[in-house]
């Protein structure tokens, strides 16, 4: 039989970023100082790197990534798994031990099996600072919630600095490396000085992707947390 329960709000906690990627992959951070991302004259003004990130990610409609996640810090740990992008708003997160997340495009999925337990959100309230988010953000979206740089570490084209703009932020700072068009690396840091390294290899680009990969079937039994 099925419980449900209404209108429990899930808090972001540092548990929570450093446990899920869709939640880290996106605050990723780096080991630059809190110089060079306010602004330093090592980085190329945000005026051209914005343009330059957004021509990047439109380069795909479909990605399939593998990736390799290690946190350093209180409560550092080693994660694997896959990542799953369809434009406009579907993705998929799996990863061993840890709960599934599924998007269809209007609502998150977040399946714990361990507990029998499934968290629902919209995916307008996703964090924008969620890694899926980042992905398919438009130049507007990432402008309101970002001051983007180029990481002159990784040369103009390849390499980018993501400020958020909310001082509220858990999230200190995000390098993104992408090579051939696709993202391969992305370090984050939170206020906390916990840094996330998140290493990614491309399964696929722009090859369909099966239609059940973003939906999902909710076992009899289950726990329903609702934000929605």
């Amino acid at each position: 039989m099925r419980r449900r329960i209404e209108g429990l709000g899930v808090r972001p906690d540092y548990r929570r970023v450093k446990q899920s990627l869709w939640r880290v992959m996106a605050v990723m951070l780096l080991s630059l100082s809190p110089l060079v991302a306010a602004g330093s004259a090592n980085v190329t003004p945000a005026a051209q790197a914005l343009p330059a990130l957004i021509n990047l990610l439109n380069q795909f409609q479909q990605l399939h990534l593998r990736f390799e996640q290690q946190a350093t810090g209180p409560g550092g740990e080693r994660q694997q798994g896959d990542f799953y992008l369809q434009r406009p708003a579907q993705f998929r997160l799996e990863s061993l031990d840890q709960p599934l997340v599924v998007s269809d495009g209007e609502t998150i999925y977040e399946y714990d099996a361990l507990l029998a337990q499934l968290k629902l959100q919209t995916f307008d309230s996703l964090d924008s600072l969620s890694p899926a988010k980042v992905l398919l953000m438009s130049e507007a979206e990432l402008s309101a919630s970002f001051v983007v740089t180029f990481d002159s570490a990784e040369g103009a084209t390849e390499g980018f600095v993501l400020v958020p703009t909310k001082t509220t932020s858990l999230i200190a700072w995000v390098r993104m490396t992408f090579a051939g068009g696709v993202p391969r690396q992305i370090t984050l840091m939170t206020q906390s000085k916990m840094q996330v390294s998140i290493t990614l290899s491309l399964v696929s680009l722009n090859e369909a992707l099966p239609s059940a990969l973003f939906q999902f079937e909710m076992p009899e039994g289950t726990d329903v947390i609702d934000d929605r």
